[in-house]
């Protein structure tokens, strides 16, 4: 059961920087959602940690409010706008290298999960 509370945790932070990012915008969540091409009881969603976008859907998010998708899957604080391609790419790899640890450490728990209702099974 550790695992659902690491999904629940990270269902939470992530929509708790979707509402951030929204409101930054001085958006409501259906201007967001009219953005994002979804229904605005998906964005409530979404911000109570109920359900979490797919990836292409948080492109879309990251791109309708300005922040990189780093800032919704590993917290990255967004880049001011005079940063060098560089800088660019290194926070690009950064972000995909938090999003592979995170797949990593989701799937651990979950074999672990797995290996223990084998044990319990035998």
């Amino acid at each position: 059961m550790v695992y659902a509370a690491v999904v629940a945790n990270e269902k939470a932070q992530l929509g708790e920087r979707i509402r951030s990012a929204r409101a930054a915008k001085g958006w409501k969540q259906k201007h967001l959602a009219a953005e994002v091409e979804v229904e605005p009881i998906t964005v409530s969603r979404w911000e109570r940690g109920a359900t979490t976008p797919d990836l292409d859907v948080l492109g879309r998010v990251a791109e309708a409010t300005g922040m990189p998708v780093g800032y919704f899957v590993g917290g990255a604080v967004p880049a001011s706008s005079g940063d060098s391609s560089f800088e660019d790419a290194a926070s690009r790899i950064e972000t995909a290298a938090l999003q592979i640890a995170s797949e990593v450490d989701r799937l651990t728990a979950a074999i672990e999960e797995l290996r223990a209702e084998l044990a319990r099974s035998r």
